[in-house]
């Protein structure tokens, strides 16, 4: 079994990676790009864990590695996050939006803003003032995402095992207002 991938039929970032592991290993900040597959550390500094001419092309358009809430939970009232992480980086036109189930509000729509050749795309949202949790449903994103390398349209749509726990670990996928 290879630790990476670089075909389309095998997109998979460094095995040896874990989500949200020490800064140094942390596979949510993972991506392929022209160099190879690319580790970005805290400090913005980029290292390329696997020299791969042209990865990013050969892998085809940005797929979604995770879609996850910020935080564990949430002030009523606040701003709330939801990030989705992409193979690749992408560059988002603002108004792109995401939908976040309130068991009491229902539907909340997180936006983002215009973003260019990020990973990790932020969608913000406003957390309703009644106590209830919130949860990511598999579904699908509205407006412009594409690949920051060519311009081809990106993933836009998620299944349930792209859902991730909070900060892109684990399965529990709900989060609180208090």
């Amino acid at each position: 079994m290879a630790l990476w991938g670089n075909s389309t039929t095998d997109e998979s970032r460094p095995k040896w990676l874990r989500a949200n592991d020490n800064p140094g290993n942390d596979l949510n900040n993972c991506f392929a790009d022209e160099r190879g597959w690319v580790l970005r550390h805290p400090n913005g500094y980029e290292e390329v864990l696997v020299t791969v001419s042209g990865l990013s092309t050969k892998i085809g358009n940005a797929t979604i590695a995770g879609v996850y809430f910020n935080a564990a939970s949430y002030a009523k009232n606040a701003t709330g996050t939801v990030v989705v992480n992409y193979n690749e980086k992408v560059t988002v036109s603002g108004g792109a939006t995401i939908g976040v189930a309130g068991t009491t509000t229902g539907t909340i729509v997180g936006t983002a803003v215009t973003q260019t050749a990020v990973q990790q795309v932020a969608f913000t949202f406003t957390v309703p003032n009644t106590t209830q949790v919130l949860s990511i449903r598999p579904g699908s994103i509205t407006g412009t995402i594409v690949d920051a390398i060519g311009g081809a349209t990106s993933d836009k749509v998620f299944v349930s095992g792209e859902v991730k726990g909070v900060g892109g670990v684990g399965i529990v996928t709900t989060i609180s207002v208090a």
